[in-house]
């Protein structure tokens, strides 16, 4: 045989085993729980998003349209006050949860978060079912006693589901959580034509259809996904109030940087709309919705990495590398179609939307390398048990986004928000790596640490 046939046969072997070795490299990184849970959390995010749009694009179809401005917003409340209510305590169970016996002492945390959260929700409820007519007049007189009956119970169903699906991620089994949410999603689909039909008024008809489909699936998360965990669940309250005791160091960490992770994107489009007006405002927020389509990968993708550090500290530098390049698979594909296709999506609101938001869109993208770092910056603070930095970060990003975008809209425009946002995501990244280089002080937490820096 010639040199060249043997030349062309070493290629052909060479160009052979490559789509091999990708393969079976994919199909080990599918097998770590790393990114599996982190596909099934991306999953989540995903699928309950475009269901979403499903159910508020039939609501339109079938009802007027006051009916469904009334009924998003009560939704959107409950959403809201959910966050806040739940007190961070699906973090707590992510770094409680490793080193706790199976049996009743794993029961006993999990049982007494969901009996906190249902507590301060319900709480939480009451105090916005009773200033939202306040807040906005035009629901003043407009629902009934229902509603306002049902958004409590709204708000502490679906902060208990927030819950469930951490004592998942906690157990590296993010799968059940992207079922139940997948569930709760079409039940609420198929309910949707009822509300023209139906016998209540329409808007507390949509909201009880979004109430009833999370105590749907937290009744099944309490009764059959926490026992197919494998970890012993049963019920019980027997000494919640030393647990409770135990935990509060968490609780007041977690909840700390969650709010100071999530209030800019809430705060955003009210500053626009402040100081750009509620034209400028709609280009913005219809901008923001489509990037988002970027942004849930980063967060997916670090709460994984949070739970398989504060299992595993001893893995968090081989973890954080993974979860690095996880991303960055991951977020080329939809960065790429944002950047070349963006446009015409924005296009599709109508030409102001697009003339308006693309150069917003672009500086959007860009700030996503700060946001997927500053994500897993966090994720290994938190892992680490050092609450108290991460909080730090989280809030120097609030103060910093918020203090940018202000000074900068008036003379940047549209794209001010956009160079604010990545501003923030800038500094709060600084000062996580700033503090991860710095050496820790003596563990407090319950997680072991792990020297990563």
């Amino acid at each position: 045989m010639s040199s060249r046939s043997n030349g062309a046969g070493r290629v052909y072997k060479l160009h052979g085993k490559a789509p091999s070795r990708a393969w079976r490299s994919l199909r080990r990184a599918a097998g770590e729980s790393l990114l599996r849970n982190g596909l099934y959390i991306m999953g989540t995010t995903a699928v309950t998003a475009l269901l979403g749009f499903g159910f508020w694009l039939i609501a339109a179809r079938v009802l007027p349209a006051v009916y469904v401005g009334r009924a998003a917003a009560l939704v959107s409340t409950m959403l809201f006050v959910a966050v806040i209510t739940n007190l961070g305590l699906g973090q707590v169970l992510v770094s409680r949860l490793g080193s706790r016996e199976d049996g009743r002492e794993w029961s006993l945390t999990v049982t007494t978060g969901l009996l906190a959260t249902t507590l301060t929700s319900l709480a939480g409820g009451l105090l916005a079912a009773a200033i939202i007519p306040a807040l906005v007049p035009e629901l003043r007189g407009t629902l009934g006693v229902g509603a306002y009956a049902i958004l409590p119970v709204g708000v502490a169903a679906i902060a208990c589901s927030l819950v469930l699906d951490f004592a998942c991620i906690a157990e590296h089994q993010a799968k059940p959580s992207f079922l139940r949410n997948a569930v709760a999603a079409l039940i609420r689909l198929a309910l949707i034509g009822g509300a023209a039909i139906g016998p209540l008024d329409n808007a507390i008809w949509l909201l009880a259809i979004w109430v009833g489909s999370f105590l749907l699936i937290d009744a099944h998360g309490v009764l059959r996904m926490l026992p197919a965990l494998g970890r012993g669940f049963r019920p019980t309250l027997s000494g919640w109030r030393r647990e409770l005791a135990d935990i509060r160091h968490l609780i007041a960490g977690h909840q700390t940087i969650n709010l100071g992770s999530q209030a800019s994107a809430y705060l955003l489009p009210v500053i626009v709309s402040g100081r750009l007006g509620p034209t400028d405002n709609a280009y913005f927020y219809a901008t923001f919705m489509l990037a988002t389509g970027l942004f849930f990968i980063a967060p997916a993708i670090g709460n994984s990495l949070f739970a398989e550090g504060a299992r595993h500290p001893d893995h968090l530098r081989r973890d954080l590398s993974r979860a690095a390049r996880y991303i960055f698979v991951l977020a080329v594909p939809p960065a790429l179609l944002l950047l070349l296709a963006g446009p015409t999506l924005l296009g599709l609101f109508g030409a102001d939307y697009a003339d308006a938001g693309t150069g917003l869109l672009y500086v959007l993208v860009a700030s996503a390398v700060f946001d997927a770092a500053y994500q897993l910056a966090i994720a290994v603070l938190r892992a680490r048990g050092r609450l108290g930095e991460a909080a730090a970060a989280t809030w120097t990003l609030l103060v910093a986004s918020v203090t940018f975008t202000w000074l900068l809209l008036p003379p940047l425009g549209l794209i001010g928000a956009g160079v604010g946002w990545g501003i923030g995501k800038a500094c709060g990244l600084l000062v996580a790596l700033l503090l991860l280089a710095r050496p820790a002080r003596p563990a407090t937490a319950l997680a072991p640490r792990d020297p990563l820096l």
